[in-house]
C-alpha cells in the first residue's frame, strides 16, 4: 500500500478533496485501521484519501462486509453526500474497456434510470461518475484473469486520475492482490492513494458458538459441543480446526449438518464424522466434502413459493452444474450469470434459423418476380460488407435512414440505366426497387444501410421483373429467409429493454418510406391508391421504426425477474404493434395494385415475419425464449428457468447482485463445474455472510 505520509500528502494536496472525513478524524497511521466486522464504516472514515483495499482469504467474508459497508454508508448519508455503489468486477475485461465505460454499462442495467440520456447527452450514470457523485465499492479484483489484473489496477488508477475526488473501496483475495502489485516478473503497480485492511481468520470459540446456536436442536448442539471439545484436546492441528476459520466453511458445515424441519436426519449425517482423519486427512478433502454436501442439503428443504415446481436434489445439481460449466468454460470463469446471455449458450445460428423460417411464407406469397429474393440477398451482402466501416449504433434508425436513401438512389440509378438503354420500364419496376431498400438498413449504421439499400434497390429496379414467374416463390422465400436470418442474427438486442419510446428519426424514416411507396403505387395504380398506400405505409412504419427500446424509469436496482418482465412486455408490444401495422401496410400496397386477395395473403405473412423480427431486434426476450426451449429439450435446464433460479436464490445456492445472479461462492461454482478447487480463471470468492460478524479487519 501507499506509505502513510503519502496518503496524508495526497489527501491534502492531490486527491480526496471531496472526501467528507474531517482531518481531526484521520488515523495516525495504518495500525489505527482496526476493528470488528461492523466497524468498517468507522475504519473507512479514518482513511485520509477515502480509498481502501479490503483483503482476505476465500470465504473470509469480504463481499458481505462490503454489503454492510454500503448499507452503513447509506444510513449515514446526508443530502449531497456521495452515493456508494457496489459493483462486482467479475464481468469487467480491462483489455477491452476502461473502468468508466464498464461502470456506465453496469449502472444502466442495475439502475435503469441511469441509462437514460442526461443533460449533456451522455447517460445519467456517466454524468454522475464525471461529477464525482458516486463512491465506488468494487468487489472481486481476483475474479479478473491473473494476466490482466495489473492492467485492471492501472485502469482503476487512470479513472482515479480523471476523477481525483473519487472515493473507492476495492476487495480482493490476499494472495492474488499481492501477486498483482508485486509480481515475480514484470512491473510493480500500486493502487493510488489507498490504505489497506485484511480480514483475520475466525477463532474456534466464535465458530463453536455459532454452530451450537444454529444446530436445530439439543442433540445436534451436543454433537457440535463434542466435536469442538475433541478439537481442543488435539495436540496436532486437526484439518477441521484449520478449515473452520472462515464464515463460508462454518456456514457450509451448518447447512450440511443441521437436520431439516421434517425430523429427517441431517443431509450429511452427524458432525462427529468430521473428526475422522482417515476419511478427511486434509482441509482440502474436507472442503470438497462440505461443498458437495451443500446442494443436497439446500434442496432437502421444502420448495419455496417462487419454485412453482419441486425439483429433486439430482435434478437441481444437474441444472446448476450446467450453469457452472457455462460460466467456467464459455464465459471464461465469470461469476456473473444473466438470463439475457443464455442465448449465447446455444448454437449461434439458432435465432437466425427461427427468424428465417418465419419469413419463408412472406417470401412465398410475395407477388413479385424472382429478382426480389435475389436483390434481397445482394443488399444484405453489401450491408454486411460495409458494416465493418459502419457498425450499428444504439438503435437501427440510422441504418434505416441510410437504407431509405439507398433505395431511392438505387431505384433511380437502375431505372436511369434502363432509360438510357432505351428499355421500357413499367412502374412495377420502381415498386420492385423500393420494396427492397429498407431491409439492409437493420444490419449496420447509415453507410452500411446506404450501401445495402442501394445495391438491393438497383437489382430490383434494373432487372426486377415485377410479374411472378415459376421460380419466384422459391427464390423469394430463400431471399426473405436469408435476409431475416441475417438481420436477427446480427441485429438482435444483447441487453434487456425496459420499455419503448417514440423515435423522431424512426418516424421520419417511416414517413419517407411511405411517400416513396405511395409515389410508386400511384404511378402503377392511380393517385387515390397511391395516397392510401402511402398513408398506411407511413402509419404502419411509424409503429415499427418509430418505436425503439429504452431503459424504463426506476429509482431502485432491478432484480432479474423485473428486468425479464419489462423486456418481455417490450418484445410483445413491439411485435404486436409493428407486425400488424406493417402487415396492414403491405396488404394495402399490394392489394391496391394486384387485388385484395393477394393483399391479404401478403399482409398476413409479412405481418407475422416482421412482427417477430422486430421483437427480436428490440428486446432480448426472443433469444432467451429460444435458448430456454433449446436447452430444456436437451435436458440442460428446466423449462421454467426463472422460477428455478429464484428458488435457488431463496435456498441460498445463488446470490443476487442487481439483475445478475452469482453462485454463493466461486469455489462452489468451480466444484459444480468439475474444476479442481482453487482452479479456474480466477479464484475469486462470493462470501456467504452467514456469521453475524464475517471476520475482523486488521
Amino acid at each position: 500500500m501507499e506509505p502513510w505520509p503519502s496518503l496524508v500528502r495526497l489527501a491534502t494536496t492531490g486527491v480526496g478533496r471531496a472526501w467528507p472525513g474531517p482531518v481531526s478524524g484521520w488515523a495516525s497511521g495504518p495500525e489505527a485501521l482496526f476493528g470488528a466486522g461492523g466497524d468498517l464504516v468507522e475504519v473507512f472514515a479514518r482513511v485520509p484519501t477515502g480509498r481502501l483495499v479490503v483483503l482476505g482469504e476465500p470465504g473470509s467474508g469480504k463481499s458481505v462486509l462490503l454489503v454492510r459497508l454500503v448499507l452503513d454508508l447509506l444510513a449515514r448519508r446526508r443530502p449531497g453526500d456521495l452515493v456508494p455503489v457496489l459493483a462486482p468486477l467479475g464481468s469487467w475485461d480491462p483489455d477491452r474497456e476502461d473502468l468508466d465505460a464498464w461502470l456506465e454499462r453496469r449502472l444502466s442495467v442495475d439502475y435503469p434510470a441511469l441509462g437514460e440520456p442526461g443533460r449533456t447527452g451522455t447517460s445519467r450514470g456517466r454524468e454522475l461518475l464525471d461529477a464525482g457523485s458516486i463512491m465506488l465499492v468494487l468487489d472481486g479484483l481476483d475474479e479478473i484473469p491473473a494476466g490482466v489484473r495489473g492492467r485492471a489496477v492501472a485502469r482503476i488508477n487512470n479513472a482515479l486520475g480523471r476523477h481525483p475526488d473519487l472515493a473507492l473501496v476495492l476487495a480482493s483475495r490476499s494472495d492474488p492482490f499481492s501477486a498483482t502489485v508485486r509480481p515475480s516478473s514484470g512491473t510493480e503497480v500500486r493502487l493510488t492513494g489507498a490504505a489497506g485492511v485484511e480480514l483475520l481468520p475466525l477463532d474456534l470459540d466464535t465458530v463453536a458458538g455459532y454452530l451450537r446456536d444454529s444446530a436445530g436442536g439439543p442433540t445436534n448442539a451436543a454433537s457440535w459441543q463434542e466435536v469442538f471439545a475433541a478439537l481442543a484436546a488435539e495436540h496436532d492441528p486437526h484439518p477441521l480446526a484449520q478449515l473452520l476459520t472462515t464464515p463460508l466453511m462454518a456456514s457450509l458445515a451448518r447447512v450440511a449438518y443441521t437436520p431439516p424441519p421434517d425430523e429427517h436426519p441431517a443431509p450429511a449425517g452427524c458432525p462427529l464424522e468430521l473428526l475422522d482423519r482417515s476419511r478427511f486427512p486434509t482441509p482440502r478433502v474436507m472442503r470438497a466434502h462440505l461443498l458437495d454436501s451443500f446442494i443436497p442439503a439446500a434442496y432437502a428443504l421444502p420448495a419455496t413459493p417462487q419454485a412453482q415446481s419441486d425439483w429433486t436434489k439430482r435434478q437441481a445439481t444437474h441444472f446448476l452444474a450446467f450453469l457452472a460449466r457455462d460460466l467456467e468454460e464459455r464465459q471464461n470463469g465469470s461469476t456473473d450469470f444473466t438470463w439475457w446471455n443464455l442465448a449465447d449458450a446455444t448454437p449461434k445460428p439458432l435465432v437466425g434459423i427461427a427468424a428465417g423460417l418465419a419469413a419463408v411464407p412472406a417470401g412465398a406469397v410475395m407477388p413479385f418476380g424472382a429478382w426480389l429474393g435475389v436483390g434481397m440477398v445482394v443488399g444484405v451482402a453489401a450491408a454486411l460488407t460495409a458494416r465493418r466501416w459502419s457498425p450499428p449504433g444504439r438503435t437501427f434508425n440510422r441504418g434505416l435512414a441510410g437504407g431509405l436513401v439507398g433505395c431511392l438512389l438505387g431505384s433511380a440509378l437502375g431505372l436511369g440505366i434502363r432509360f438510357a438503354l432505351g428499355v421500357h420500364s413499367p412502374a412495377g419496376y420502381l415498386v420492385s426497387g423500393l420494396a427492397l431498400g429498407l431491409i439492409p438498413g437493420f444490419l449496420g449504421g447509415f453507410r452500411a444501410g446506404l450501401a445495402g439499400g442501394m445495391a438491393a434497390s438497383f437489382v430490383g429496379a434494373f432487372v426486377g421483373e415485377p410479374t411472378m414467374g415459376e421460380a419466384a416463390p422459391l427464390a423469394n422465400s430463400i431471399g426473405f429467409a436469408v435476409a431475416a436470418a441475417c438481420v436477427v442474427t446480427f441485429g438482435q438486442r444483447r441487453l434487456p429493454a425496459r420499455g419503448l419510446r417514440w423515435s423522431p428519426l424512426g418516424i421520419l424514416n417511416a414517413v419517407g418510406g411511405g411517400l416513396a411507396i405511395g409515389l410508386a403505387v400511384a404511378l402503377q395504380a392511380g393517385a387515390l391508391s397511391g395516397l392510401v398506400a402511402g398513408a398506411v405505409a407511413a402509419a404502419g412504419g411509424s409503429f415499427g421504426a418509430g418505436l425503439e427500446a429504452k431503459p424504463a424509469e426506476a429509482t431502485v436496482a432491478a432484480d432479474p425477474q423485473t428486468v425479464l418482465r419489462q423486456d418481455r412486455v417490450t418484445f410483445w408490444t413491439t411485435a404486436l404493434a409493428g407486425g400488424p401495422a406493417i402487415g396492414l401496410a403491405a396488404a394495402v400496397v399490394v392489394g391496391s395494385a394486384l387485388g385484395s386477395s393477394k393483399g391479404i395473403q401478403t399482409g398476413l405473412a409479412d405481418g407475422l415475419a416482421t412482427g417477430l423480427a422486430w421483437g427480436f431486434l428490440q428486446a432480448a426476450y426472443g433469444g432467451f425464449t429460444l435458448a430456454r426451449c433449446w436447452l430444456a429439450l436437451r435436458g440442460r435446464l428446466p423449462w421454467r428457468v426463472m422460477p428455478f433460479l429464484a428458488d435457488a436464490h431463496q435456498r441460498g445456492v445463488l446470490r443476487q447482485a442487481g439483475a445478475t445472479y452469482q453462485f454463493r461462492h466461486a469455489e462452489l461454482q468451480r466444484r459444480l463445474a468439475g474444476n479442481p478447487l482453487g482452479g479456474g480463471r480466477a479464484a475469486g470468492d462470493r462470501e456467504s455472510g452467514a456469521l453475524p460478524d464475517g471476520g475482523r479487519s486488521a
